[in-house]
């Protein structure tokens, strides 16, 4: 009986020590500042855009990443609390910019999350592996557009989507 108790427990506590962290994702300021300390090779830097709505466009603080590469962002608030993030780099690109843009996107995870950079790494590696794979079937189908879409659902109700078309490249964070 006493042994079987200890196993149990010892279960638990491997299980529990195994389970994913669900980490809330960070401020908005605090994700700012880290993915602009992050993306200082191309001079990245959060700017608020003007926006003009009707009705419901004043729910969100929106900001716009803008650099001296062709590397766009777009973050979106609800107060401080992240929302979500779009980065967006367009074709043909060279392999300077792909790896930027590569960069950007696991600093992006990691401000946001405060996931490890080697869960993060894999993470984005295999879902540039399954997009350049889609891409490259929906090309050979012949699909009337050419795109390849992979998404990610991560604990703590984390969604991403990574888009590669012939024009570009897109990937979107949601954490909310």
């Amino acid at each position: 009986m006493r042994h079987t108790k200890a196993i149990l427990t010892l279960a638990a506590l491997l299980v529990l020590g195994a389970s994913p962290t669900l980490a809330a994702p960070a401020q908005c300021s605090v994700f700012r500042d880290a993915v602009t300390k992050s993306a200082a090779d191309v001079k990245g830097e959060f700017v608020r855009p003007i926006v003009v709505s009707r009705g419901q466009g004043g729910q969100y603080a929106t900001w716009d990443l803008v650099t001296n590469a062709r590397i766009d962002g777009t973050l979106r608030c609800r107060g401080e609390a992240f929302v979500s993030f779009e980065g967006k780099i367009t074709l043909p690109a060279d392999a300077t910019l792909t790896a930027r843009f590569g960069a950007l996107h696991e600093a992006a995870l990691i401000a946001a999350f405060s996931w490890q950079k080697a869960r993060v790494s894999t993470l984005v590696n295999n879902m540039n592996l399954e997009a350049a794979d889609y891409l490259k079937g929906s090309a050979e189908r012949g699909d009337v557009y050419v795109a390849g879409k992979v998404e990610a659902h991560e604990p703590g109700n984390v969604d991403l989507g990574l888009i590669w078309t012939n024009s570009d490249r897109t990937f979107i964070i949601l954490g909310e």
